[in-house]
Protein backbone atom coordinates (compact mmCIF):
# COMPACT_ATOMS: atom_id res chain seq x y z
CA UNK A 1 0.00 0.00 0.00
CA UNK A 2 2.79 2.49 0.77
CA UNK A 3 4.05 1.87 -2.76
CA UNK A 4 0.76 3.09 -4.23
CA UNK A 5 0.72 6.16 -1.96
CA UNK A 6 4.29 6.94 -3.06
CA UNK A 7 3.53 6.36 -6.76
CA UNK A 8 0.45 8.62 -6.80
CA UNK A 9 2.11 11.24 -4.57
CA UNK A 10 5.10 11.39 -6.90
CA UNK A 11 2.86 11.69 -9.96
CA UNK A 12 0.95 14.54 -8.31
CA UNK A 13 4.10 16.42 -7.32
CA UNK A 14 5.94 15.91 -10.60
CA UNK A 15 2.90 17.00 -12.64
CA UNK A 16 2.53 20.17 -10.55
CA UNK A 17 -0.79 19.28 -8.92
CA UNK A 18 0.68 19.90 -5.46
CA UNK A 19 3.59 21.91 -4.12
CA UNK A 20 6.19 20.79 -1.57
CA UNK A 21 3.73 20.31 1.30
CA UNK A 22 0.19 20.62 -0.04
CA UNK A 23 -2.47 18.07 -0.86
CA UNK A 24 -3.43 14.86 0.85
CA UNK A 25 -4.61 11.33 0.10
CA UNK A 26 -6.38 8.54 1.90
CA UNK A 27 -7.43 4.95 1.37
CA UNK A 28 -10.27 3.18 3.15
CA UNK A 29 -9.45 -0.07 4.94
CA UNK A 30 -11.94 -2.43 6.58
CA UNK A 31 -11.30 -1.04 10.04
CA UNK A 32 -10.25 2.54 9.35
CA UNK A 33 -8.52 4.89 6.95
CA UNK A 34 -4.89 5.26 5.88
CA UNK A 35 -4.22 8.97 5.36
CA UNK A 36 -1.21 11.19 4.77
CA UNK A 37 0.01 13.08 7.80
CA UNK A 38 -0.42 16.81 8.12
CA UNK A 39 2.22 18.96 6.45
CA UNK A 40 3.96 16.05 4.72
CA UNK A 41 5.14 16.32 1.15
CA UNK A 42 3.39 13.90 -1.18
CA UNK A 43 6.70 13.47 -3.01
CA UNK A 44 8.58 10.32 -2.06
CA UNK A 45 6.20 9.33 0.74
CA UNK A 46 7.48 6.87 3.33
CA UNK A 47 5.59 4.68 5.76
CA UNK A 48 6.08 7.16 8.58
CA UNK A 49 4.29 9.83 6.47
CA UNK A 50 0.99 7.93 6.58
CA UNK A 51 -1.15 7.18 9.61
CA UNK A 52 -4.02 4.75 10.12
CA UNK A 53 -7.02 6.26 11.91
CA UNK A 54 -10.41 5.01 12.98
CA UNK A 55 -13.73 6.33 11.74
CA UNK A 56 -14.30 8.06 15.07
CA UNK A 57 -12.08 10.84 16.42
CA UNK A 58 -9.22 9.75 18.66
CA UNK A 59 -5.63 10.83 19.35
CA UNK A 60 -4.37 9.43 16.00
CA UNK A 61 -6.39 12.09 14.18
CA UNK A 62 -3.94 14.72 15.49
CA UNK A 63 -1.19 13.40 13.18
CA UNK A 64 -3.45 13.08 10.13
CA UNK A 65 -4.04 15.65 7.41
CA UNK A 66 -5.91 18.71 8.63
CA UNK A 67 -8.68 17.76 6.18
CA UNK A 68 -9.25 14.35 7.76
CA UNK A 69 -12.90 15.10 8.50
CA UNK A 70 -13.62 15.66 4.79
CA UNK A 71 -12.13 12.23 4.10
CA UNK A 72 -13.88 10.43 6.98
CA UNK A 73 -17.28 12.02 6.28
CA UNK A 74 -16.99 11.17 2.58
CA UNK A 75 -16.24 7.53 3.38
CA UNK A 76 -19.21 7.44 5.74
CA UNK A 77 -21.52 8.93 3.09
CA UNK A 78 -20.32 7.19 -0.10
CA UNK A 79 -19.92 3.41 -0.17
CA UNK A 80 -18.10 3.54 -3.53
CA UNK A 81 -15.43 5.88 -2.15
CA UNK A 82 -12.41 3.69 -1.48
CA UNK A 83 -9.77 6.39 -1.98
CA UNK A 84 -9.69 10.20 -1.86
CA UNK A 85 -7.15 12.56 -3.39
CA UNK A 86 -6.95 16.31 -2.77
CA UNK A 87 -4.74 18.59 -4.88
CA UNK A 88 -4.14 22.31 -5.28
CA UNK A 89 -4.07 22.17 -9.09
CA UNK A 90 -2.99 25.68 -10.15
CA UNK A 91 -4.92 26.04 -13.42
CA UNK A 92 -8.09 24.64 -11.89
CA UNK A 93 -7.76 26.93 -8.86
CA UNK A 94 -7.19 29.88 -11.21
CA UNK A 95 -10.40 29.09 -13.11
CA UNK A 96 -12.31 28.76 -9.84
CA UNK A 97 -11.24 32.28 -8.89
CA UNK A 98 -12.76 33.67 -12.10
CA UNK A 99 -16.23 33.12 -10.60
CA UNK A 100 -16.94 30.13 -12.81
CA UNK A 101 -19.63 27.93 -11.25
CA UNK A 102 -18.96 24.92 -13.48
CA UNK A 103 -15.83 23.98 -15.40
CA UNK A 104 -16.88 22.55 -18.77
CA UNK A 105 -13.92 21.04 -20.63
CA UNK A 106 -13.71 21.91 -24.32
CA UNK A 107 -11.07 19.32 -25.20
CA UNK A 108 -12.17 15.87 -26.35
CA UNK A 109 -10.67 13.88 -23.45
CA UNK A 110 -11.95 16.24 -20.79
CA UNK A 111 -15.44 16.49 -22.21
CA UNK A 112 -15.61 12.71 -22.57
CA UNK A 113 -14.05 11.82 -19.23
CA UNK A 114 -15.35 14.63 -16.99
CA UNK A 115 -18.27 16.27 -18.82
CA UNK A 116 -18.37 19.12 -16.28
CA UNK A 117 -17.09 19.79 -12.77
CA UNK A 118 -18.79 22.09 -10.28
CA UNK A 119 -17.05 24.78 -8.27
CA UNK A 120 -18.37 25.26 -4.75
CA UNK A 121 -17.64 28.37 -2.73
CA UNK A 122 -16.69 27.74 0.88
CA UNK A 123 -15.30 31.02 2.26
CA UNK A 124 -11.88 30.60 3.86
CA UNK A 125 -13.12 31.98 7.18
CA UNK A 126 -15.73 29.19 7.19
CA UNK A 127 -13.44 26.40 5.90
CA UNK A 128 -14.49 24.25 8.87
CA UNK A 129 -17.82 23.78 7.05
CA UNK A 130 -15.98 21.94 4.24
CA UNK A 131 -16.07 18.77 6.33
CA UNK A 132 -19.86 18.76 5.80
CA UNK A 133 -20.26 20.60 2.48
CA UNK A 134 -17.90 18.49 0.35
CA UNK A 135 -19.16 15.03 1.44
CA UNK A 136 -22.76 16.29 1.11
CA UNK A 137 -21.98 17.52 -2.41
CA UNK A 138 -20.60 14.10 -3.36
CA UNK A 139 -23.68 12.39 -1.94
CA UNK A 140 -26.33 14.68 -3.39
CA UNK A 141 -24.80 15.31 -6.82
CA UNK A 142 -23.47 11.76 -7.30
CA UNK A 143 -20.27 13.15 -8.85
CA UNK A 144 -16.82 11.97 -7.74
CA UNK A 145 -15.01 15.29 -8.18
CA UNK A 146 -15.52 18.87 -7.04
CA UNK A 147 -13.52 22.09 -6.91
CA UNK A 148 -13.43 24.19 -3.76
CA UNK A 149 -13.12 27.78 -5.02
CA UNK A 150 -9.65 29.20 -4.51
CA UNK A 151 -8.50 26.10 -2.66
CA UNK A 152 -8.29 22.95 -4.76
CA UNK A 153 -9.87 19.77 -6.02
CA UNK A 154 -11.26 16.78 -4.14
CA UNK A 155 -11.94 13.49 -5.92
CA UNK A 156 -12.78 9.97 -4.85
CA UNK A 157 -12.59 6.64 -6.61
CA UNK A 158 -12.13 2.93 -6.18
CA UNK A 159 -8.35 3.50 -6.01
CA UNK A 160 -5.91 6.34 -5.47
CA UNK A 161 -5.06 6.20 -9.16
CA UNK A 162 -8.71 6.54 -10.21
CA UNK A 163 -9.14 9.64 -8.02
CA UNK A 164 -5.82 11.02 -9.31
CA UNK A 165 -6.94 10.47 -12.93
CA UNK A 166 -9.96 12.72 -12.41
CA UNK A 167 -7.85 15.52 -10.93
CA UNK A 168 -5.19 15.18 -13.61
CA UNK A 169 -7.76 15.27 -16.43
CA UNK A 170 -9.42 18.35 -14.89
CA UNK A 171 -6.10 20.17 -14.58
CA UNK A 172 -5.28 19.43 -18.22
CA UNK A 173 -8.70 20.68 -19.36
CA UNK A 174 -8.40 23.76 -17.14
CA UNK A 175 -5.08 24.66 -18.76
CA UNK A 176 -6.66 24.37 -22.19
CA UNK A 177 -9.63 26.53 -21.13
CA UNK A 178 -7.29 29.23 -19.83
CA UNK A 179 -5.47 29.16 -23.16
CA UNK A 180 -8.76 29.59 -25.00
CA UNK A 181 -9.64 32.61 -22.85
CA UNK A 182 -6.75 34.47 -24.43
CA UNK A 183 -8.41 34.23 -27.86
Amino acid sequence: MIGEFRRIGNMMFLSGLVDASSGNMSFRAKDGVWITKTGKSLYNLRGKDIVKVGFERDVRWNAASSEIEIHINTYKAIDDAKAIVHAHSPNTVLLSLKNIKTIKPEDYEGSLFLKEVDVIDIPYKNWDKAKEVIPQYFLSEKRPIVVAKGHGVFAYGKSLFEAYQLISALESSSKILIGLMGD
